[in-house]
């Protein structure tokens, strides 16, 4: 047993070790800023925006809606590796202590994000649905034992093979935590959450533990959920610094291949096409550029200040033309792509024209989203600084990022 426990401090140690590192960039990077910026903003409209919301506004039901979601989503993680397929299944009945560490310790990473996201809401549950704080903190601790309940019922169901079963049971997991979310924010007695406790305790001793007799872990599936958290989490710091460990994700996305045909066919726009397929298709580059497109125009329709709509321009466009650097880095660890007959400038070429090109569209989309609801003077300015900030990255520090990969 003492083996099995340091085997997964090991693996959890070494996780941290290197989360910390890129945790480290990200800090450093101005990411921390932005945020303190976008609490800033937040925090002044959170009161206009409560007090913009009708008496009949159903926080109870927003509540249950986002807490349900919350308590069902996640699953354990359990840092096996590829090669537990083969050295760790012949010592599965020994894995109980194993088992029972990743639980915990998933369970205190949940109980987190639910702190956080019930803190961010704290205001609107004062306002709108009780002004207690001894409910609040009542509401908290229950929150999260469902959410151990759920993390663990959640790895047994995780042992069934077929689809269809095992998205019945999600679905099950999900109308019990509604039950349970609604009655906590609806402030039913004691008594009936006293009720639904104790039916989740026989629901999960009498139901979920069986399925560990009826079916073998499926290693495979751990070892999927355990690539795909590490993977979510490599996406996140490589929009701040390069990640070779970061695995391609590929999306055909068919309805924007006209885009490529904003590039001539010759071989000085060889990286123009390669980077346009990249940008689109693969590690979610467009995706990072729509979310941050639309978060940018949402708070500048919101923001009324003058100086808050230039600020917020500048900091979505730095941010959005900062993920798209490292489209530098896509093909590096392609051997076939240093074959190419092609120098350094036709690379920095093609990444400057889609940086352009995004620039250009999101910087556009500011402004028209500006000019609808200020007038077109605010529209125009929203417009140039974005610009802007697109070329400083265009002409300056993509410049300086080439001109370093070539002296290192």
């Amino acid at each position: 047993m003492n083996d099995v426990i340091k085997l997964w401090s090991k693996r959890r140690s070494d996780y941290w070790t290197m989360a910390v590192k890129y945790l480290k960039l990200i800090g450093n990077s101005g990411f921390l800023f932005t945020l303190y910026l976008l609490f800033v903003f937040g925090s002044y409209y959170y009161g206009q925006f409560l007090q913009w919301l009708p008496d009949a506004f159903p926080a109870v039901f927003v509540f249950t809606l986002v807490f349900t979601w919350l308590m069902t989503r996640g699953r354990t993680r359990t840092f096996v590796k590829q090669g537990d397929l083969i050295f760790l299944t012949p010592i599965e009945g020994r894995l109980g202590s194993y088992i029972r560490a990743s639980i915990r310790y998933s369970w205190l990473m949940e109980t987190f994000w639910v702190s956080l996201t019930f803190l961010v809401l704290a205001p609107l549950f004062f306002d709108r649905v009780v002004g207690d704080g001894n409910s609040f903190f009542f509401i908290l601790v229950c929150m999260s034992l469902l959410k151990f309940w759920n993390l663990s019922a959640g790895f047994e169901e995780q042992r069934i093979l077929d689809r269809l079963h095992y998205s019945y049971h999600t679905w099950m997991r999900a109308g019990l935590n509604a039950v349970t979310v609604y009655a906590l924010f609806s402030q039913q007695s004691y008594l009936v959450i006293g009720i639904i406790a104790l039916a989740l305790t026989i629901f999960y001793f009498g139901y979920f533990r069986q399925l560990a007799k009826n079916y073998s872990l499926k290693w495979e599936r751990l070892v999927d959920i355990e690539t795909q958290t590490v993977m979510t989490f490599y996406r996140v710091a490589n929009s701040f610094t390069d990640v070779p460990s970061l695995k391609s994700k590929v999306r055909s996305r068919s309805w924007l291949s006209s885009l490529y045909k904003l590039v001539p066919y010759s071989r000085k726009h060889v990286y123009h096409y390669m980077f346009g397929r990249s940008f689109i298709r693969a590690n979610d580059y467009f995706g990072i550029f729509i979310r941050l497109t639309l978060l940018g125009v949402l708070f500048l329709t919101i923001v009324e200040l003058d100086w808050g709509r230039w600020l917020i321009s500048v900091l979505f466009a730095y941010m959005t033309a900062l993920q798209l650097e490292t489209l530098k880095n896509h093909y590096d660890t392609s051997q076939m792509v240093d074959l190419y007959p092609v120098t350094d400038d036709v690379k920095l070429a093609g990444h400057k024209f889609w940086v352009l090109t995004a620039g250009i569209c999101q910087s556009v989309i500011f402004a028209i989203a500006t000019f609808l609801s200020y007038g077109l003077l605010a529209g125009g300015l929203v417009l140039i600084l974005a610009s802007l900030t697109y070329s400083y990255h265009i002409y300056v520090r993509l410049g300086k990022k080439y001109a370093s990969s070539l002296t290192a």
